[in-house]
């Protein structure tokens, strides 16, 4: 049953107007999803047909956070801090956004929501370039569409990083175990993958997948930190009960890279797409030496997408 057009239109505008807890919820037919006013985190992604939550859902036991947001850094600065023209600035775990207090502009119907933050006095203290950052959200049948703009709104290039930080529930139902569960790549892959610790490149790369296109959340080549894939032709990554299709999958879009972060022990799987990558250890201080950042003249916007999408016939395989 298709839900009205009007009905949909109250529905987001009544969550903007409730500012229950400071949040919107978008919605279609097939999905709901939920994101906060502060760093336009993702709170929910829900099937409504079956009420099935697909996003992990912060529990502080294991990990607070469900899909943050990352800018200007992917993960971290190398100190924590960077500088510009001779002066140093610290740069918050993460980035600019996690915290922010976004502007919620609705969008033309109750499917779609945007979130905006604008340089300011207190970002300039950490960043010193004029910038406007824009995720536009919306959910078209069983997709979820992260359409992110970056716009130098300076005099001078600008230097950063960008990426999604989307975990997911795994295992999916009581019952079952991580082991239970894989990624899974939609191109077989045979590759190395630089080692990350503390939410830093090393200098030394370990060999990873061989020519696979599925790693179970059991493998002991999963690590308690980060699994980097560099400009890899896998275009899609999901996760999936071993040996069936995915229930949910990361349309990585205009996204180059890929960190995938599922800790032994951990209930949950994070897909992140990024655009560059965690600042080597071996990195200058000076930002615009940072070859690994992406370089945006004054004036100039630059838009990157990719999409969640649920299977809703897995997802009931996975909650059996």
């Amino acid at each position: 049953m298709r839900i009205p057009t009007f009905l949909l239109i109250f529905f987001v505008f009544f969550s903007l107007a409730s500012g229950a807890e400071d949040r919107v919820t978008i919605k279609n037919d097939q999905l709901a999803v939920t994101l906060a006013t502060r760093g336009a985190e993702l709170q929910n992604i829900v099937h409504v047909p079956t009420g099935t939550e697909y996003l992990w859902q912060g529990d502080p036991e294991f990990w607070a956070a469900r899909s943050p947001n990352m800018f200007p850094v992917n993960v971290r600065f190398k100190d924590n801090k960077f500088s510009y023209k001779g002066q140093e600035y610290e740069m918050p775990f993460l980035g600019l956004i996690v915290d922010a207090d976004m502007e919620v502009v609705p969008g033309e119907d109750a499917t779609m929501v945007r979130h905006v933050l604008e340089s300011s006095a207190e970002t300039l203290k950490h960043y010193p370039f004029p910038f406007r950052y824009e995720i536009l959200s919306m959910v078209v049948g069983t997709e979820l569409i992260q359409q992110y703009t970056v716009t130098n709104e300076g005099t001078e290039t600008m230097y950063f990083a960008l990426g999604g930080h989307p975990g997911f529930r795994t295992p999916l139902a009581k019952g079952r175990t991580r082991a239970d569960y894989e990624y899974v790549f939609s191109q077989k892959l045979t590759n190395h993958r630089p080692v990350i610790l503390e939410g830093m490149h090393r200098k030394y790369q370990v060999p990873f997948l061989d020519n696979e296109d599925r790693l179970s959340l059991g493998d002991s080549r999963v690590p308690n930190a980060g699994m980097f894939l560099r400009d890899h032709p896998s275009r899609q990554i999901g996760i999936a009960l071993k040996g069936e299709p995915p229930y949910v999958t990361v349309d990585l879009g205009d996204f180059p890279n890929t960190n995938l972060w599922s800790p032994p022990g951990m209930p949950y799987a994070c897909i992140e797409p990024m655009v560059s990558h965690h600042d080597p250890i071996w990195s200058q201080l000076e930002i615009d030496q940072k070859s690994h950042l992406v370089q945006l003249a004054a004036g100039d916007s630059r838009t990157y997408i990719y999409r969640i999408r649920i299977h809703p016939e897995q997802g009931t395989k996975a909650l059996r």
